[in-house]
């Protein structure tokens, strides 16, 4: 007889930890494990329509809302993250986010400049004792679209700014505690 786990997953344990970017990591409030999704082809015939096995993973996108700090220091790291790698108003600006990057002391795992376009997250999910039962490790992840900071005089209660990155990335994998794959 195979014992199960009777403690539930709580939605609110997890941590997000993203290498060079470790101040989104601690005010993040909330992030999603996407889902995946697999597409297949019709089958035709005379009396029904039949949906076949695909064979290609769809994974959606990884959105991550965390609090804005005072100074918008996190927020302009994910800013000037994606103005590095599209770099809209000279040709310089991706060598200049990889310098600052490096000035700032930033610790990225890849060990050249032309990686820092992509680099991999992890979802730590913690159980109920708040430690670490699982992690989703997210492969080449980059920010595809940051949301605006709306500010409003019309607000009653101190609700602090929020803002929503949205990566995407090559794939994911659960794996334990101890990193042992659970996912394919």
């Amino acid at each position: 007889m195979t014992l199960c786990n009777e403690n539930f997953l709580s939605p609110s344990g997890f941590k997000l930890v993203i290498p060079g970017f470790e101040s989104i990591g601690f005010q993040c409030t909330s992030v999603n494990l996407p889902g995946v999704s697999m597409g297949g082809p019709m089958q035709a015939t005379p009396y029904n329509d039949f949906q076949l096995a695909g064979d290609k993973l769809n994974y959606d996108d990884l959105s991550v809302t965390f609090l804005v700090d005072e100074s918008c220091t996190n927020y302009s790291l994910i800013h000037n993250w994606m103005v590095g790698m599209t770099y809209p108003q000279k040709s310089t600006q991706w060598r200049d986010f990889a310098k600052e990057m490096k000035d700032k002391n930033y610790q990225i795992d890849k060990s050249s400049d032309e990686f820092l376009d992509q680099v991999d997250i992890d979802l730590h999910i913690l159980n109920s004792n708040f430690n670490i039962s699982t992690k989703a490790h997210f492969y080449n992840a980059f920010p595809v679209s940051l949301t605006p900071m709306e500010y409003s005089t019309e607000v009653t209660d101190i609700e602090y700014l929020r803002a929503t990155i949205t990566f995407k990335y090559t794939y994911f994998k659960l794996l334990d505690k101890n990193d042992k794959q659970l996912t394919l």
